[in-house]
């Protein structure tokens, strides 16, 4: 399938998937020096909530470690069922359990016979360490906060940047945090347009090895050549995928897998201490047609894969605002007018820095 053939779904966003929605909760809170336990707090949750009753329905999905140097809760019953029976949770490295419990209890409220008349629920979540900028010994993000982000889900526009999880997150030394992007095109075996859209927390790379659209604007900075490295260097990035097709376990497994590719069209080289997780689920009912040619069929979803996944991080560079955390650090927002200059002056455009 030509590359051409794909196009940006109206949001650009995973909520471009019908009945997806994502909810944040931004904690920012107190300055200056670090008191464990206390502050500043410069964290938060973001959620994304495949569809309507997903403890009964029971979304099938797949996943892959990219490097597991990370705390993912969820993912081996995941792997081993072929199915999401929560909303996917994403926080800070030691609120992962605190996340997962309000999950849990959002379910059982939904679904009283949950451990009493039937199985157990199988919360999701996945992290990254935010500590550069937040308190995160504080483990500030409570079960509340899960519970309003759930609450706020929406099916509009992705908000981007320091919001949500991505408020403490650093993503190749500048400011990251939450990106989104979407792909849609024409399936043939379906008759119909099918959409993949991917949401990313970014916060992994080293200021050099940023490359954007191709081009390598970490490295032509004057600001890295004068500055060192600065936190994020190992880090870590979850991506999450959906799609309205239906796709088996297995095969959204493969589109996970395919994450890797697009973090590697941004300057990714995942890092020994790099926790990189990706997840993928469909919101389609009915079972993939047979398909004697089945590589015809998922070719276009391990493109959309790639674009949405690089994409993602670099909108999340660019939507992410300059933020003083703890102990009076200062992570700068991506200077996105001077990497356009420089690109434009070797007869460049940067798509993905576009609004």
């Amino acid at each position: 399938m030509a590359e051409e053939a794909l196009w940006k779904g109206p949001l650009n966003a995973i909520t471009d998937v019908e009945g997806v929605r994502v909810g944040h909760v931004t904690l920012v809170r107190g300055e200056g020096r670090l008191v464990p336990g206390r502050g500043p707090v410069r964290t938060g949750v973001t959620v994304i909530v495949p569809g309507e009753g997903v403890y009964e329905r029971k979304f099938v999905a797949g996943a892959h470690v990219i490097n597991g140097f990370g705390k993912a809760v969820g993912l081996p019953q995941l792997v081993e069922l072929g199915r999401l029976e929560t909303p996917i949770g994403l926080t800070n490295t030691l609120c992962v359990w605190r996340a997962a419990e309000a999950l849990a209890e959002a379910a059982i409220r939904e679904n009283p016979g949950i451990g009493v008349r039937g199985p157990t629920v199988n919360p999701v979540v996945g992290e990254c360490n935010d500590g550069y900028l937040n308190d995160i010994q504080g483990m500030h993000v409570r079960k509340e906060d899960v519970a309003l982000a759930l609450e706020r889900a929406s099916a509009g526009p992705v908000e981007e940047g320091a919001v949500g999880a991505g408020t403490g997150m650093v993503c190749y030394g500048w400011k990251g945090g939450i990106g989104s992007a979407s792909r849609r095109w024409r399936c043939e075996a379906l008759d119909r347009e099918v959409t993949l859209g991917a949401l990313v927390l970014a916060n992994f790379g080293r200021p050099q090895d940023l490359v954007i659209d191709g081009f390598p604007a970490g490295h032509l900075l004057a600001e890295v050549r004068e500055e060192e490295p600065r936190a994020g260097e190992g880090g870590s990035v979850i991506v999450v995928y959906a799609t309205d097709a239906p796709l088996t376990s297995r095969q959204l497994t493969r589109v996970a897998r395919r994450a890797a590719a697009g973090l590697a069209r941004t300057g990714s080289v995942y890092h020994h201490g790099s926790g990189d997780f990706a997840l993928a689920f469909s919101t389609a009912r009915a079972y993939p047609p047979y398909l004697p040619d089945e590589g015809h069929y998922l070719n276009p979803f391990f493109l959309a894969a790639a674009e949405t996944a690089a994409e993602a991080v670099w909108r999340a560079l660019a939507a992410a605002r300059a933020m003083t955390g703890r102990d009076g650090r200062t992570v700068d927002a991506l200077p996105v007018e001077r990497v356009r200059e420089l690109a434009a002056r070797r007869g460049l455009r940067l798509p993905s820095l576009e609004t």
